[in-house]
């Protein structure tokens, strides 16, 4: 509500002839306040996860708490599923594969010059020479840079593959969904049955 200003030729007029000043509603406060449709759901905007089931039209208001433990478990079980889904995908993509290779390798370096260092320091002891000492410091340095340079590499060539190959398992329809984990299970058996093969041969 506004209140007219004191200094106003009206105010001033009002208060000569003994008359208190008048306060004067604002347009906002006259419409009449009324309550959401029943097809219109309120979603606080404090609340992150509630925001974003309503976008995706999975709001559990007005449910028993069976129902939403239901739900619940359907939207974990098909989590679940997309997940399983993008791992397929990542293990049939051949440069995803590639720089898997490459980040394996740059891992193994680094613990491996790790171990050099730490045989370094037990074989030649605290009581070096500055040569020794500069292997022992050298060797440290560079399974530093290395392991690193494999977090680095991860981030910026293996990270942006694997959140591709997740946001295309979301977006699968069911159907194709279901050819992927199928066309997944159908290999993992094929493997399993190669390894017992093997297995047997060898025994």
């Amino acid at each position: 509500m506004s209140t007219r200003s004191p200094l106003n030729k009206r105010s001033q007029e009002q208060l000569r002839d003994g008359r208190p000043g008048m306060a004067r509603r604002s347009s906002a406060s006259a419409r009449p306040a009324r309550a959401a449709a029943s097809s219109v759901r309120v979603v606080p905007s404090s609340a992150k996860a509630k925001r974003a089931r309503a976008e995706r039209g999975e709001s559990l208001i007005g449910l028993s708490r069976e129902e939403k433990r239901a739900r619940r478990r359907e939207a974990r079980e098909q989590e679940d599923r997309v997940y399983a889904a993008s791992n397929i995908l990542l293990r049939e993509n051949a440069e995803y594969a590639r720089h898997r290779q490459t980040w394996y390798a740059l891992i193994a370096a680094g613990v491996v010059m790790i171990v050099i260092a730490f045989i370094l320091l037990i074989v030649l002891g605290e009581q070096v020479d500055n040569t020794g000492r500069f292997l022992q410091y050298a060797a440290v340095g560079m399974a530093y840079i290395i392991i690193i340079a494999a977090f680095i590499f991860d981030f910026v060539k293996i990270r942006p593959i694997r959140n591709a190959e997740r946001t295309h398992a979301e977006g699968l329809s069911e159907s194709r969904l279901n050819d992927v984990l199928e066309r997944g299970a159908r290999r993992a058996s094929e493997r399993r049955v190669r390894k017992k093969a093997k297995g047997s041969k060898e025994n």
